[in-house]
């Protein structure tokens, strides 16, 4: 018998590779179209949430339907209203039970992202964590394909914006100063930080003693353009000043001379809703119409005036810094920043009816005074190393000039605690994504 040529004994095993190969050559290729369709559908879903944060967010800022739960409502809605329109045929959520898919959560700080109950936390993030998208040629082997997705959203934090300062400054506490490479806003510029949960320093801004470390005649009062005289000093602690008042870290700040005991305590409180004497004028007699000037603070505590007696004594100097010491009676006696944004039972309108969320929250201007420079007529200029927070303890006292201290505490982070408020920082809100924390989802 004719033994059979070899090439014929090799057409099956060729048939069999090439099925081989086409089975392979498919494989690859449903891979390719379904990895990238699944890259497309979690970039849809994630554009999705982020867009679900910012809302959140911006609804946090309104002057009304602020809460928590208005919030909850407005990522609900606008997931609903995405996840429902073109493009999202695959993606298998359904928009009528978002409340049982999608988590919101809300913390005081943006990074790290702490979830927390409290009303004042003003960042929120959005997450959902498994939404089943549907594939082509993938489905052989996984029917479906699960993606996730989270955003964190919130104001900008604007504790170093150098605008919307007061004209009053802060000399940096050197007491314990910091390594030559550190950075003074990193170390807090030698102050204890109050935050939520705990207080910190209290220190005096506005020294009604003339014998401070910038010289003689000077009473930590800044002179800043469009703050002339003694009314512009006024007009600039009742908030008048807007954007006009800006010193920049790097650049120089101007002290201005003078006790200007009157405006000290007048213009000052009307944070307060007091509008006692020549304040009586400004009154507003409209809802906030754009200008931070004169308007009160809407939380005011109960026993306004809650005015502690203090004087010169109870304050210790410390690294060119006047601090009221934590062991001291009238430390306890003032209201504090932690009870200010925790006990709403301690609040109440002012008398006026027409407010601005945390008027009580004042940006104060820090600078170097261990080397001040005399410009003349009494007038100084030292280094300006940024901005400091400060929550506004008190009204000031009716007395004599030399007994009207303001007093605050220095808040660490002020945008943290309620930065959406567009008036907590009296200056426009911006909105921003942040990264969430702990996650590589966002």
């Amino acid at each position: 018998m004719k033994a059979l040529p070899n090439q014929r004994k090799q057409k099956g095993a060729v048939l069999i590779l090439v099925t081989v190969a086409l089975f392979v050559l498919f494989g690859f290729t449903a891979l390719a179209l379904d990895g990238g369709y699944l890259i497309l559908n979690k970039t849809r879903v994630q554009d999705a949430v982020d867009s679900a944060a910012l809302s959140g967010a911006k609804t946090l800022s309104l002057p009304d339907y602020n809460t928590h739960a208005d919030a909850i409502d407005a990522v609900e809605a606008t997931l609903a209203q995405i996840l429902g329109g073109e493009g999202f045929e695959q993606v298998d959520i359904d928009v009528e039970a978002l409340s049982e898919t999608v988590e919101v959560e809300f913390s005081l700080e943006p990074v790290p992202f702490t979830p927390s109950e409290n009303e004042d936390a003003r960042y929120i993030r959005v997450s959902l964590s498994s939404v089943p998208v549907r594939q082509f040629f993938s489905q052989l082997l996984v029917d479906v394909w699960q993606v996730r997705a989270s955003a964190v959203a919130g104001a900008s934090a604007t504790i170093k914006d150098p605008c919307q300062i007061i004209p009053l400054m802060m000399c940096v506490n050197d007491e314990n100063p910091p390594s030559p490479d550190a950075i003074p806003e990193d170390y807090n510029y030698g102050f204890n930080p109050s935050d939520e949960t705990s207080r910190g320093d209290v220190v005096m801004i506005k020294s009604p003693s003339n014998s401070t470390p910038v010289g003689p005649g000077n009473f930590l009062a800044v002179d800043l353009d469009g703050a002339n005289g003694a009314a512009g000093y006024g007009d600039g602690l009742a908030g008048a000043l807007n954007d006009a008042s800006c010193i920049s870290p790097g650049e120089s700040i101007t002290t201005k001379t003078g006790n200007m005991s009157g405006p000290t305590e007048h213009n000052f409180n009307t944070r307060f809703g007091d509008y006692s004497g020549e304040m009586g004028k400004y009154e507003p007699s409209s809802p906030y119409d754009g200008s931070d000037a004169y308007y009160a603070d809407c939380s005011v505590p109960q026993l306004d005036p809650n005015v502690v007696e203090l004087t010169e004594d109870d304050f210790v100097t410390t690294g060119g810094s006047t601090i009221l010491p934590p062991t001291s009676d009238k430390y306890s006696q003032l209201q504090s920043y932690e009870d200010y944004i925790n006990d709403p039972s301690t609040s109440k309108m002012p008398t006026t009816a027409y407010c601005l969320p945390k008027r009580r929250m004042v940006k104060v201007p820090i600078g170097d005074c261990s080397n001040p420079i005399d410009k003349g007529n009494g007038k100084h200029e030292v280094a300006s190393l940024g901005t400091m927070c400060m929550y506004l303890s008190q009204r000031v006292t009716d007395g004599p000039g030399n007994e009207k201290y303001i007093v605050a505490e220095f808040v660490k982070n002020c945008t943290a605690e309620g930065s959406g408020y567009t008036n907590l920082e009296n200056g426009p809100d911006r909105l921003v994504l942040y990264k969430n924390s702990g996650s590589g989802d966002s």
